[in-house]
């Protein structure tokens, strides 16, 4: 397909882009994420719009655009943008049914943070994540890049904390809770959920009450570690302990 010019910030796919990308509300109606760079481009598929500077190498796309570098900086939101970003669809949501180990962020509001999380669940091997409300939305354009495309690999869904322990019941799974005042963690191959609370208040009342709380043994010169970095220490833990 031959790429077609726009030169205007007004065009209605720019307009469109730009929504998708900043109102979240617009981006779920929609369900579509813009995302930015030669290696999430190229690794997600299909592509319904594709966005490039004049001169740079196209990849699939149900429809092509050649655009300026002021277009490009709008849509994607970013000072220096590598030279094309795209629309695709937003992946749908797993039922989670049958996974062994699972991630679980309850209300962890930062976008870097969620990002984080997820793409070192999916390196981790962990099979799938649940975001509570109040959870960053994991296609804000800071989760997108914090994920490093584990966004659209790992299984994930979204709903309550009565939801996510209906689902740990179903999958019987060891319920794990990351708090500063829980109990060192054994390592354990049972199937596993892991929660991880909001970076300010913790997790909700409803999954302290179910959840065995852990934490990580620490010289005592500090109190607390970021939820990233703490989740990535307790997810190694689990499963690779």
């Amino acid at each position: 397909m031959l790429p077609k010019e726009i030169s205007s910030l007004q065009h209605p796919i720019v307009k469109h882009a730009l929504k998708v990308r900043t109102d979240k509300a617009y981006r779920t109606a929609e369900s579509e994420v813009l995302i930015a760079g030669f290696k999430l481009v190229r690794e997600v598929a299909p592509l319904k719009a594709l966005f490039v500077l004049p001169g740079t190498p196209l990849v699939p796309a149900d429809q092509v655009y050649t655009v300026t570098e002021d277009i490009l900086k709008k849509i994607t939101g970013l000072m220096h943008p590598e030279p094309i970003a795209a629309l695709t669809a937003m992946p749908e949501e797993s039922s989670l049914t049958g996974a062994r180990f699972l991630l679980a962020l309850d209300q962890v509001s930062d976008p870097g943070n969620v990002g984080t999380l997820l793409r070192t669940a999916l390196a981790l091997g962990w099979e799938g994540a649940f975001l509570t409300e109040g959870s960053a939305d994991p296609f804000n354009d800071k989760a997108l890049r914090a994920a490093k495309g584990a966004t659209f690999r790992l299984p994930f869904r979204t709903g309550t904390a009565q939801e996510l322990l209906a689902l740990a019941r179903s999958n019987k799974m060891r319920l794990l809770l990351a708090d500063v005042g829980g109990s060192p963690l054994s390592a354990s191959k049972e199937n596993t959920l892991l929660v991880l609370g909001s970076e300010a208040k913790g997790a909700s009342q409803a999954l302290k009450d179910q959840c065995e709380a852990i934490t990580i043994p620490m010289s005592g010169k500090m109190e607390s570690l970021n939820v990233a970095c703490a989740g990535a220490i307790l997810m190694y833990a689990v499963n690779h302990g």
